[in-house]
């Protein structure tokens, strides 16, 4: 039986739980409905915050590829608009919602929208040819359905609160998926062929379906005997043998846990625990063998 299916909460940690949850919707619902006062970014104040000196897309001259308006307690970045060869900007820390940021796909050569901190409840931004990267952490995004960019590759939208992960059209270009933090239980939904980076701590899940995972990196998580806090020292924290077992059981497609590649006697005990689940009912006969042909063939 694998250690996730045992309650290791003390029986009062419901009422814990509950209070801190209805401390922070309450505190969610003061910030929604606090009214910010009028701020524009003026053309000229966009000036002092530029650098990257490079080449413009057209390749007949050279400008200032990336601005930086950050803490400036803005609610009207329109003065940005004026910059048409900007590649790169960093809006955080404003008071910026989604129609605000909309400015910026004017900026047809943007590669990059850096936007933590503001009061976005979307990240459906309208579609930009060139936009490879969004980074929106530390917002009120309740849903990433609606977002869709053509050429993106990178998505940052943890510190939110987004309960599922479902896409209504595919971005093939994705490989990195950021959603730590947020209210998520289910991830059985992702299919990103490029994907090579997940992360997903601080969410609800309970289930690792994901097909193309190869490479899991659980330091720190309870699980693996770590205190589960982002910043926790993961310096000394010692492997349990076991629990690797455990996971590569449940997990038969995985190559590496940690940073351990998966070895053959490893391979052959997550067999024989199958086996043994089997034996116990925990799993039926179908999909142990399926497991076990996955074994043998990574193995191979």
């Amino acid at each position: 039986m694998l250690k996730s299916h045992f309650n290791l909460r003390p029986d009062d940690s419901g009422e814990q739980e509950e209070t801190v949850e209805e401390e922070q919707a309450s505190e969610a619902a003061e910030e929604e409905k606090v009214v910010h006062p009028v701020r524009k970014l003026n053309r000229f104040e966009v000036c002092g915050r530029l650098s990257l000196l490079g080449k413009t897309a057209e390749g007949d001259g050279y400008t200032y590829l990336k601005a930086k308006c950050t803490g400036m307690s803005l609610t009207d970045i329109s003065g940005l608009k004026y910059y048409k060869h900007l590649q790169f900007v960093d809006v955080s820390d404003n008071h910026l919602d989604l129609d605000a940021l909309q400015v910026l796909t004017d900026l047809q050569f943007l590669v990059l929208i850096h936007a933590d901190k503001n009061i976005l409840h979307s990240a459906a931004l309208k579609k930009m040819k060139y936009l490879q990267v969004i980074i929106m952490n530390y917002n009120l995004i309740t849903s990433v359905h609606d977002i869709y960019q053509p050429e993106l590759s990178t998505l940052e939208v943890g510190y939110n609160k987004i309960e599922r992960v479902s896409f209504d059209n595919r971005m093939p270009n994705i490989k990195c998926l950021d959603f730590r933090y947020n209210t998520i239980e289910d991830i059985s939904n992702l299919d990103f062929p490029k994907l090579d980076s997940l992360y997903l701590a601080g969410n609800k899940i309970t289930s690792l379906v994901l097909t193309a995972l190869d490479t899991l990196v659980m330091k720190g998580c309870p699980y693996m005997g770590g205190s589960g806090e982002e910043n926790a020292d993961l310096g000394n924290e010692e492997e349990d043998t076991e629990v690797r077992i455990e996971v590569l059981a449940a997990l038969p497609r995985l190559k590496r846990i940690n940073k351990g590649v998966v070895t053959p006697e490893e391979r052959a005990e997550a067999k024989d625990l199958m086996m043994q689940w089997l034996e116990e009912g925990d799993k039926d006969e179908e999909e142990i063998d399926e497991e076990i042909n996955e074994q043998e063939s990574n193995a191979d």
